[in-house]
């Protein structure tokens, strides 16, 4: 007859959610099931490296991880057993329900991200890793050997990734214990051109970022001082005091009225020559009627 743990990991390889639920149900002590023959992988290590998400969520429901995050030998999780695996969605789904685990690291120095930059297949994982609100991963991180991500994904021919990573400030000059630079290890002339293009189109827009930032700071100095003008004691003085010409044309127009102003020939003022008949002007009397 077949143990309990044997049939366990048995149902997992075959992706049988039922009889899994099953078995634990009935023997919950070999929940996590450790294979001593295998890395002494658990459970949730099998079937994240299976990419089956629909074990890996009944597992981790039951409460595989409740202790603690499970490690084989090499201190491997099943996060990075995942990425290493390209198994994108099982990936996504350890990282949201155990994100502590995606800086932790295994022997060799590699994090879960550096295991993905590996494989071309888990890509998309690469900016979940690096934009993690709580535990983001390093984009410098290092391993044993002084290998940062960029090194492994130029290794490894991911040019996304290679974008992803300088995107969010990888260096591309890091040299790793062997005095190589990212770039050395491309994997073909056409890898090593597209990635020098890519770091001089980021040189490109860091420079232009610079520059522009340079004028704004420029024009805000430039529009701080536009409205403001120097005033002198001479210049004060002079325009305090009103010139001659300008008093006398303010005077003469608060003198002056309609009456003074009106022409030669107004309603008040007659043709008529005022020295007629010995110096008294004669009028004719208006039509009375009588």
């Amino acid at each position: 007859m077949i143990d309990a743990s044997s049939r366990l990991r048995r149902a997992i390889l075959l992706s049988d959610a039922l009889l899994v639920k099953r078995i634990i149900r009935s023997n919950p002590g070999i929940l996590q099931n450790p294979d001593f023959k295998d890395k002494s992988n658990t459970s949730l290590h099998l079937a994240a490296q299976a990419g089956f998400e629909e074990i890996v969520e009944l597992l981790v429901d039951a409460g595989h991880e409740d202790a603690e995050i499970s490690r084989n030998t090499d201190w491997d999780t099943p996060l990075m057993v995942a990425a290493r695996h390209g198994n994108v969605d099982v990936g996504i789904l350890l990282a949201a329900r155990f994100p502590r685990s995606i800086p932790v690291t295994n022997k060799s120095g590699l994090d879960a991200l550096a295991l993905a930059c590996l494989n071309p297949a888990s890509t998309p994982l690469v900016s979940l890793l690096l934009s993690h609100p709580e535990y983001p991963a390093p984009a410098d991180g290092r391993d044993n050997h002084g290998d940062t991500p960029l090194h492994h994904a130029s290794a490894s021919g991911s040019l996304k990734a290679i974008r992803i990573l300088l995107s969010a400030g990888a260096d591309p000059s890091a040299k790793n214990a062997y005095d190589w630079t990212p770039l050395a290890y491309s994997q073909t002339v056409a890898a090593e051109v597209y990635f020098k293009n890519l770091v001089a189109e980021l040189e490109r827009r860091k420079n232009e970022g610079i520059r522009g930032e340079k004028e704004r700071r420029e024009e805000a100095i430039k529009r701080k001082y536009a409205g403001v003008r120097l005033v002198t004691e001479d210049s004060e003085t002079t325009s305090s005091r009103p010139s001659d010409d300008m008093s006398r044309s303010e005077s003469s127009n608060s003198i002056s009225s309609p009456i003074d102003q009106r022409g030669v020939f107004t309603p008040t003022v007659g043709k008529s020559n005022p020295w007629v008949n010995g110096g008294f002007e004669t009028r004719a009397r208006a039509w009375s009627g009588e």
